[in-house]
């Protein structure tokens, strides 16, 4: 359950606890969005930092038209997009693959395989497509979220997203993707 906007009110209210809380609940979801943007897992790290270091500083407010996650994940992207602008070229970081303990070697050697093959087929869509798969698959957001996170309509989110699909799911197959292994 999301408690982002009840803890923003807190924090400013005067309970320091509030913002722990959003930082705890939201920070690694937050990178690794970033991440899909900027490609960069430190750049990204630091990104994450200045948007709950926006909330400390600015204290934008929160009008509850969305979700506190789709609210700060805005926020988070318009940074992202802003230090893109700003630097170039782009550095890029390598994330490793982990098999998952107690898993028998030749099931976790296959789950490794395919999720190698998944990692490098997103970090080879174009950032927006990245953006849209991250968002609706690994943060479970409705295409009225995703809307509000990048500032496209409803129908363009739901027309870019079914191209980004097809699109990872052409270079999936290329690449010997097997959904039964997952």
């Amino acid at each position: 359950m999301e408690h982002g906007a009840e803890n923003y009110q807190k924090y400013l209210s005067g309970d320091r606890n509030g913002l722990t809380g959003i930082v705890a609940e939201y920070r690694d979801g937050l990178i690794l969005y970033i991440n899909g943007i900027v490609r960069d897992i430190i750049a990204a790290e630091d990104i994450a930092e200045d948007t709950f270091l926006r909330l400390i500083v600015k204290k934008p407010s929160f009008d509850d038209r969305s979700s506190f996650r789709t609210w700060l994940y805005g926020i988070g992207r318009h940074i992202a997009y802003g230090r893109l602008r700003k630097e170039r070229p782009e550095r890029r970081c390598q994330i490793d693959d982990n098999t998952a303990d107690g898993e028998e070697l030749e099931a976790a050697y296959i789950k490794a395989e395919s999720n190698r093959i998944l990692h490098s087929c997103l970090k080879r869509l174009a950032s927006d497509k990245y953006e849209l798969i991250w968002l609706s698959y690994f943060e479970n957001m409705s295409a009225k979220d995703i809307s509000a996170v990048t500032g496209k309509s409803e129908t363009a989110v739901y027309k870019a997203l079914s191209r980004a699909r097809a699109e990872l799911k052409q270079m999936l197959l290329k690449e010997g993707f097997n959904y039964e292994n997952l």
